[in-house]
């Protein structure tokens, strides 16, 4: 008697089960795919994360430059440009936070649209490609709108 004929989708899960044979028998699936897509809000808590972490510790390195403007430093006729290098930083760190914003944004909109494209992917997963793309994103639409070259 003939054995049973398989369907296609079958025969894809026994060579997917079959990779994780040995001493490490996991299925490809464990890797990739989310068990429990549940908590929709937890791809966009890690975007914001991607974003807030590295920001934080920019902070932090900004409070260890010297305060103290540069020894000889001659001022222009209206009394500025001997800012100290903290000074500078913290300013060109202020006139970013809008860019940060709008990066920040489309990054938590297309986390948003890959959690519900993607329902089986890791909200890690989820958080670091809207990250990336939302990034990206941000970078092309400034510079349509300033007609700045990127890069």
């Amino acid at each position: 008697m003939p054995a049973p004929r398989q369907t296609g989708m079958e025969s894809v899960r026994r060579r997917i089960e079959a990779v994780g044979t040995g001493g490490w028998s996991r299925r490809l699936e464990d890797d990739l795919l989310d068990p429990d897509p549940g908590a929709p809000w937890l791809p966009l808590l890690y975007t914001t994360a991607c974003y807030l972490l590295p920001a934080v510790v920019i902070f932090l390195w900004l409070l260890t430059l010297d305060g103290a403007p540069p020894t000889g430093c001659v001022t222009d006729i209206s009394g500025g440009g001997c800012e100290s290098p903290r000074a500078r930083a913290f300013g060109a760190t202020v006139g970013g936070i809008p860019r940060f914003g709008l990066a920040l944004v489309s990054s938590l909109v297309v986390a948003t649209l890959l959690r519900r494209v993607g329902t089986s992917w890791k909200p890690t997963t989820v958080a670091l490609a809207a990250a990336v793309v939302g990034g990206g994103l941000s970078t092309v639409m400034i510079s349509a709108v300033t007609g700045e070259p990127i890069g």
